[in-house]
């Protein structure tokens, strides 16, 4: 397939050293394929002209009998070389959204040569039956069979727009996905009484986020959520923050399929989140 190859970018770059330039390869290692596929054919495909190299008939007549063959085929290959450089990540959308996407641009400056592909969902995925390299989870760490590192524990806090300053008479903002939050904080906090039971109720952490900035009310985050708004000052935090025993993790097989990148992936992702503690 080499010498093939090399034939068939022979015919279209004109010349030896054009055709070695466009296969990545020296003009010494294109002149030893060429012999490899003569040695194997027993014709000779190439012929000399003083310094250049034309093609035999031998060579013309087997390049119309490959037609496309040889594009057909690396077009059947490229996505399989490109799926090999690619990591599929699983993980919550407000973690996505919210933590990795917008350092993705940091990720994607150490390992330009690497594709990160992600999903959201708010279930565990089945490392066995879907196509997933490595997940984001929340949890203790502790999950039979697979390998986890963990990023960071998660914090819980009240955070509002500038134009609240106090939790009592606010809005308070529930997530569905978290509606334990509140109870939470309030109870490890010691407040007084319970946490108001009225408020505003919406589906996910994100978009109880997108409220809190919006002016609506109080919301429950996890301070690493919230980090970047804190320092525009778009938000600000009403009270200290309480840690859980759960945190966030990168978890994948114990020996995954492509190990270099999902360990590059596990080291820059450990780093980030070093860095914003």
């Amino acid at each position: 397939m080499k010498g093939l190859h090399a034939l068939s970018k022979l015919a279209r770059a004109g010349s030896l050293t054009a055709a070695a330039a466009d296969l990545g390869v020296t003009r010494s290692a294109i002149s030893h394929r060429f012999a490899d596929l003569e040695s194997q054919l027993g014709v000779r495909l190439l012929r000399k002209a003083g310094r250049s190299s034309g093609l035999t008939d031998d060579a013309e007549a087997l390049l119309a009998a490959m037609g496309d063959a040889i594009e057909r085929i690396e077009a059947a290959v490229e996505p399989l070389h490109q799926r090999r450089m690619q990591i599929r990540l699983s993980t919550v959308a407000t973690f996505a959204s919210h933590w990795l996407l917008p350092r993705i641009s940091a990720f994607q400056a150490r390992h330009p040569d690497m594709t990160l592909a992600i999903s959201t969902t708010r279930r565990a995925v089945n490392f066995d039956d879907e196509a997933i390299d490595c997940a984001i989870r929340h949890g203790l760490g502790e999950w039979p069979g697979l390998s986890a590192s963990l990023l960071f524990k998660e914090t819980l806090a009240p955070f509002a727009a500038p134009s609240i300053d106090d939790i009592d008479g606010a809005t308070i903002i529930r997530a569905r996905s978290r509606y334990r939050d509140w109870p939470t904080w309030w109870a490890r906090s010691e407040q007084a009484g319970k946490p108001p039971s009225d408020g505003l109720i919406v589906e996910t952490r994100a978009q109880a986020l997108d409220a809190a900035l919006s002016g609506a009310g109080v919301a429950m985050m996890d301070m690493a959520y919230v980090e970047g708004h804190l320092a525009t000052g778009r938000l600000r935090s009403l009270a200290p923050p309480i840690q859980l025993r759960e945190g966030y993790y990168i978890v994948h097989r114990a020996t995954p399929r492509n190990a270099r990148l999902i360990m590059a992936l596990r080291d820059w992702l450990v780093d980030q989140a070093q860095q914003s503690q």
